[in-house]
C-alpha cells in the first residue's frame, strides 16, 4: 500500500509554514463559530422556556423520565444534541468550509468529504472503521471500569455500573431502555458523528493541520473536542458555571474525559491517515451503537435472570477483545492508525516541532479557545438561566449589558477573522520591457532559471495581447496552485511576483515602489543593454519588494461600518434594558 500522504505535484512552489499570527487567527475563527452556536442555543433555550415549547417535546417518548440524558429529561436531548449539533453542522458548513475553500483553496475532497481516497478504497475505510470502533469500545470499557473499581473497591459493582443500563442500582427495564436506544442509535450513532464529521474532522482538524505541526494539530483538535463533550454532554444542564466545580471533583469525570481523549485522538489520527470522514464516522458509530447494544443485552439478560453473577457482564467485552486479537493476526496493516497516532505523539517532543509550536504555546492557544468558546458564552447562559429561574436575581439592565458586551466580542472576532487576508510576496523578478531580459531577481520558490521565467511570461503576455482585438489587454495574473503570479508594468520595466493572492493593496505598493525606482533611474533604464550590475538600485528594489506582506485587508467602507456596528448596536441593546 502506498503512503497515506501523497507527494506534492508542485514544481514551481512549495508549502510555506504558517506564522504565529496565522495560528492565532485560526483559533479565533474556530472560537468564533463556537461562540455563535453557544450564544444562539442560549437564546433559543430561553425562548423555548418562556413559550413553554419543551412540554410537547417532552411527551415525544411517552412517560415522564423516559428520554434521559445524564439524569435530565428529553428537553436536554433537544437543546444539547439536536439544536447545538445542527448549529455546528450548518454554521461550520456555511462559514468554516467556505473559509477553507476561499482562504486555502481546498476542494471538498481535500476537506475529507469523499467515500474513498487515492490510497484507500471504500471497503478498506469501512473495514478500518469497524476495527477502530471495536478498539475504542475496549478502551472505554477498560478505563471507566478500572477507575470505578479503584473508587469503590468492588470489581463486580464496577462492572455492573458500566456494563449495563441502570439507575440507582436498579437495571432499566425494556420500556425504559427505549430512551437509551434512541440516544445510543440516533443521537450518538448518527447525529453526533455527522455533526462532528463536518465540524471537528473536516473543518477543525484540516484548518489546524494547515497551521500547526501535525502532532500539535491532533492534540489541539482532541482537546477542543473533549472540552465540547464535557460542556455539552457531561454537564448538559443550564447555568453550567454552577456545575463545573462539583464535576471536576468527581474522579469519574476525569476518567471519562481521559476515555474521550484516547478515543478522539485515535479518531483524529484515523482522519489524518486516510483523509476521509468515513473512518472517524464509522469509528464513533460503532463505539456508540456497540456500547448501546452490549449494555442493553446485559440489562435485559440480567433482568430476566437476576441470579446471575454480575461478573458475566464482561462477556461482550471479551468478545470484542477476541475479535481484535484475531483481526491483528489476519489484517495487521489495518492497525496502522494506532502506529500513526503514536508517531504524532513522539513528533510533539521533537526539536523541530518544539521550534514551531511548543507544548507550552499549545496550552496557551487552548486557553484562548476555552475562554472564547465556553467561558464568555457560558457566562451569558449562566445569567440567562438564573434570570429565567430567579427573575429577581439579575436585573434587566445587567442582562442587557451582558448581551451588549458579548455582541462586541462576537462582532470584533468576526471582523478580525473575515478581514484576515494574508498576502506575502515570495519571489520577485524585475525584467526589461519589452524584450523581457532579467535585470534583478529575488527567487525562493521558483525553481527555474530567471531567463526562462521572464521569457515564459513575456511570451504569454504577447499571446494575450494578440488574442485581444484592441491589442491593449495586458496579462495581469496567473493562478498556480494555492498562490498567484502577478505582473505589474512600468514604463521601462515589468515586475513578476509570486504572492499568496492577488490583492489591490499589494499591487499598489509594488506600483509605487516601481514608479519611484524608474523615476530615479530613467536614464540608466532607457540605455540599459544587459549589464546586471549597471543599476545597483534594482537589487535593492526586488529585495524590498520581497519583504512586502499584508495581513488584514479592510476597505475604508468596511472599517467604518464595523466601527459603527461595534459602537452603536451594543449601546442600543444596553439602553433597552435601562428604558
Amino acid at each position: 500500500m502506498s503512503s497515506p500522504t501523497s507527494p506534492s505535484d508542485e514544481t514551481i512552489i512549495t508549502k510555506i509554514k504558517a506564522n504565529r499570527l496565522d495560528q492565532i487567527i485560526q483559533i479565533l475563527e474556530i472560537s468564533f463559530i463556537f461562540m455563535i452556536c453557544y450564544s444562539i442555543i442560549t437564546l433559543v433555550d430561553a425562548a423555548f422556556l418562556e413559550l413553554n415549547l419543551y412540554n410537547p417535546l417532552g411527551d415525544f417518548l411517552g412517560d415522564e423520565g423516559i428520554g434521559n440524558l445524564n439524569g435530565g429529561h428529553f428537553e436536554e436531548i433537544v437543546r444539547v444534541t439536536l439544536i447545538f449539533n445542527l448549529l455546528l453542522f450548518s454554521v461550520s458548513l456555511i462559514f468554516g468550509l467556505w473559509m477553507r475553500r476561499a482562504r486555502d483553496g481546498w476542494s471538498f475532497s481535500q476537506l475529507g468529504y469523499t467515500l474513498k481516497t487515492p490510497n484507500y478504497s471504500f471497503g478498506s475505510l469501512v473495514r478500518r472503521g469497524l476495527l477502530l470502533g471495536f478498539i475504542v469500545i475496549l478502551v472505554w470499557y477498560t478505563l471507566v471500569t478500572f477507575v470505578q473499581f479503584l473508587l469503590i473497591g468492588d470489581l463486580q459493582e464496577a462492572i455492573f455500573m458500566h456494563h449495563s443500563f441502570q439507575s440507582n442500582g436498579t437495571l432499566l427495564d425494556s420500556h425504559q431502555l427505549l430512551a437509551e436506544y434512541y440516544f445510543g442509535f440516533i443521537e450518538m450513532g448518527f447525529i453526533w458523528p455527522l455533526s462532528a464529521g463536518f465540524f471537528f474532522f473536516a473543518y477543525v482538524h484540516n484548518s489546524l493541520k494547515a497551521r500547526f505541526p501535525f502532532g500539535i494539530a491532533n492534540l489541539l483538535a482532541t482537546f477542543f473536542y473533549v472540552t465540547y463533550l464535557a460542556f455539552f454532554f457531561m454537564i448538559p444542564s443550564r447555568g453550567k458555571f454552577d456545575f463545573i466545580i462539583p464535576a471536576i471533583k468527581d474522579p469519574m469525570f476525569w476518567a471519562m474525559l481521559m476515555s474521550f481523549a484516547v478515543v478522539l485522538y485515535i479518531s483524529f489520527s484515523a482522519f489524518a491517515e486516510t483523509g476521509s470522514v468515513v473512518l472517524p464516522f464509522l469509528l464513533n458509530f460503532v463505539l456508540n451503537v456497540g456500547l448501546t447494544l452490549f449494555k442493553s443485552i446485559n440489562s435485559l439478560l440480567f433482568n430476566s435472570s437476576p441470579e446471575l453473577d454480575y461478573f458475566w457482564m464482561i462477556i461482550p467485552y471479551l468478545v470484542v477483545l477476541t475479535i481484535i486479537v484475531i483481526w491483528y493476526f489476519l489484517k495487521r496493516e489495518d492497525f496502522s492508525t494506532l502506529r500513526l497516532g503514536l508517531g504524532h505523539i513522539r513528533e510533539i517532543f521533537t526539536k523541530k516541532s518544539r521550534n514551531e509550536v511548543s507544548l507550552r504555546a499549545a496550552l496557551g492557544i487552548f486557553g484562548l479557545f476555552f475562554t472564547l468558546s465556553f467561558i464568555v458564552p457560558g457566562f451569558i447562559e449562566y445569567i440567562v438561566s438564573k434570570r429565567i429561574g430567579q427573575p429577581d436575581l439579575f436585573s434587566t439592565e445587567l442582562v442587557s449589558l451582558v448581551y451588549a458586551l458579548t455582541y462586541v466580542v462576537i462582532i470584533g472576532l468576526a471582523i478580525i477573522v473575515l478581514t484576515y487576508e494574508p498576502t506575502e510576496v515570495f519571489d520577485v523578478l524585475l525584467v526589461k520591457m519589452p524584450d523581457g531580459i532579467p535585470i534583478a531577481q529575488r527567487l525562493k520558490l521558483f525553481q527555474s532559471d530567471e531567463v526562462l521565467i521572464s521569457g515564459f511570461f513575456t511570451a504569454i503576455s504577447s499571446v494575450s495581447k494578440e488574442l485581444d482585438e484592441d491589442e491593449k489587454a495586458d496579462l495581469r495574473s496567473i493562478k498556480r496552485g494555492e498562490r498567484e503570479i502577478i505582473l505589474e508594468d512600468g514604463v521601462f520595466t515589468r515586475i513578476i511576483a509570486l504572492v499568496d493572492r492577488d490583492q489591490n493593496r499589494i499591487r499598489q505598493m509594488m506600483q509605487d515602489m516601481l514608479r519611484k525606482f524608474e523615476s530615479a533611474n530613467s536614464t540608466a533604464l532607457a540605455n540599459w543593454i544587459g549589464d546586471v550590475n549597471a543599476i545597483p538600485e534594482a537589487k535593492t528594489l526586488v529585495k524590498e519588494m520581497g519583504r512586502l506582506s499584508i495581513r488584514f485587508d479592510i476597505p475604508n467602507q468596511t472599517r467604518l461600518i464595523g466601527v459603527l456596528t461595534v459602537l452603536l448596536t451594543p449601546l442600543m441593546i444596553t439602553l433597552i434594558g435601562f428604558i
